[in-house]
């Protein structure tokens, strides 16, 4: 039995390109054996057995750029998570393993490395993370989501440009059934309005300062996710609105949302950006000035240079600004279908496809199909 071990969490951003690739993967080898590996902590806790996928848990922390007590714990959880990833590895035995980013993935593939079991990274940001430039020159291959992402790399030699892997029912979304599943009304504009899986305490907080200014268009209505954190205080102050909206904390089903959406406002998270642009949508991107590498930042700026996106800096952030922009959008057809075209073009619908073409030639070179 094919074994391989998908290495990935925390946020969604990196969980569901390996929930995409697992897909995939499930359709060419049925009978192969999949396991997710990731902390108790992060969203992979919910989200991999949903999907129907083995879930094992290791520990580990990031090591933080601020004097506190995660810095002092780092050198402990830092033997711990590889002492855990050897067992792990030990147990499983894996034939391939796939690191979809974050501080969980590196002791493993680490460790498959040294075990000269085949490895393979899948990037999804512009500015590559910590663990895919540590690891680059140690694992088989790095599969990069974005072509500019390569000047990063002093070792280009196993670097290919594949794209972001998008889950199928993100793609396969009913627009008609999307609207009966929200309450909304198909024959008014919609806004989509999130901030990643958690929400955004700036976005929301810009959003209903923007209720004000889009009062008077009566044919907008807004579906927001808010996170869990705003949800209470987000729906009470966006009832006093004459502003149609549909409040929620988490979307589960975010193919419906994207459906129905003429618009989107959201952080630039490289999952966000996948999934709006493989849904052909205009949107307004406003980046976590906080992130590492201020790589949303770049994110964003890469979609607008395209013509997919708008984007406002939170510093510029406000009410005021972002209704603006959206009213701007909304009544500008010509401009949405200019930006629906941008993403149509940066749109690589093979992405999930080529990766695992990829990975199945890794293990057909071991001699393992």
């Amino acid at each position: 039995m094919i074994k391989i071990i998908f290495a990935g969490g925390g946020t969604g951003g990196h969980i569901f390109p390996g929930l995409a690739m697992a897909q995939e993967l499930e359709k060419r080898l049925p009978r192969a054996k999949i396991v997710f590996v990731g902390t108790t902590k992060g969203l992979e806790t919910d989200l991999v057995p949903r999907y129907g996928f083995e879930l094992e848990f290791i520990s580990v922390i990031g090591l933080s750029r601020s004097l506190n007590i995660n810095l002092v714990l780092f050198p402990f959880y830092l033997f711990k998570g590889i002492s855990e990833s050897n067992r792990l590895l030990q147990r499983i035995r894996p034939d391939l393993v796939v690191g979809t980013g974050g501080y969980v993935s590196w002791p493993v593939l680490f460790l498959a490395g040294l075990r000269r079991i085949p490895t393979l990274i899948q990037e999804q940001n512009s500015y590559p993370g910590v663990t895919t430039r540590l690891l680059a020159g140690w694992v088989d291959e790095v599969c990069l989501a974005y072509a500019e992402s390569v000047k990063y790399f002093w070792f280009k030699r196993n670097l290919k440009v594949l794209g972001n892997p998008v889950r199928q029912d993100i793609l396969k979304a009913d627009r008609s059934s999307g609207f009966r599943s929200f309450g909304l009304d198909p024959h008014k504009k919609t806004l989509f309005v999130f901030g990643g899986s958690q929400g955004s305490k700036t976005i929301n907080r810009a959003a209903l300062e923007s209720l004000t200014y889009l009062a008077k268009e009566k044919n907008l209505q807004i579906l927001w996710q808010t996170g869990r954190r705003d949800y209470q205080m987000v729906k009470d102050q966006a009832r006093e609105s004459s502003v149609s909206s549909v409040v929620l904390p988490f979307i589960q089903d975010m193919g419906k949302a994207y459906s129905v959406s003429d618009l989107v406002v959201s952080r630039a998270g490289a999952l966000s950006l996948a999934e709006i642009v493989s849904c052909r949508k205009p949107s307004v991107l406003i980046p976590y000035p906080f992130a590492a590498n201020d790589h949303q930042r770049k994110n964003a700026e890469h979609l607008k240079k395209k013509g997919a996106s708008e984007m406002i800096l939170e510093a510029n952030l406000g009410g005021e600004k972002l209704a603006g922009l959206v009213v701007d959008l909304l009544s500008d057809e010509k401009k949405l279908e200019q930006m629906k075209g941008a993403c149509e073009r940066l749109f690589k619908p093979e992405s999930a496809r080529l990766l695992v073409n990829e990975m199945m030639a890794l293990l057909k070179a071991r001699h393992k199909l």
